[in-house]
């Protein structure tokens, strides 16, 4: 999955690359089937990574920490992120006969 995300008027991409992966456990000593859908860190410091990871993939510069990125994101890109994930999910759970 990759999408697009829009920070400080600047558009990055946002995908579950296996660096994302490897960086979410690097910061927070979790795996990321590890993560509960009501822990807003959690949710927040894997879209970080994976923005920060995708952009690097694409030979972007993202310069944006943690916290900045926090207090760059809204709710509703958040949730807008959160929706796409699960219907990503949902795609990979769907068996086709």
């Amino acid at each position: 999955m990759m999408i697009k995300i829009r920070l400080k008027g600047k558009e990055y991409p946002c995908g579950f690359v296996m660096g994302a992966f490897l960086m979410f456990k690097r910061e927070t000593g979790k795996e990321v089937s590890q993560i509960k859908q009501d822990d807003l860190e959690e949710l927040l410091m894997l879209m970080w990574c994976c923005v920060k990871c995708a952009s690097q993939a694409e030979g972007l510069d993202f310069g944006l920490d943690f916290e900045t990125f926090c207090n760059s994101i809204t709710p509703d890109v958040l949730n807008e992120w959160n929706a796409r994930v699960e219907q990503s999910a949902e795609k990979k759970r769907t068996v086709k006969v």
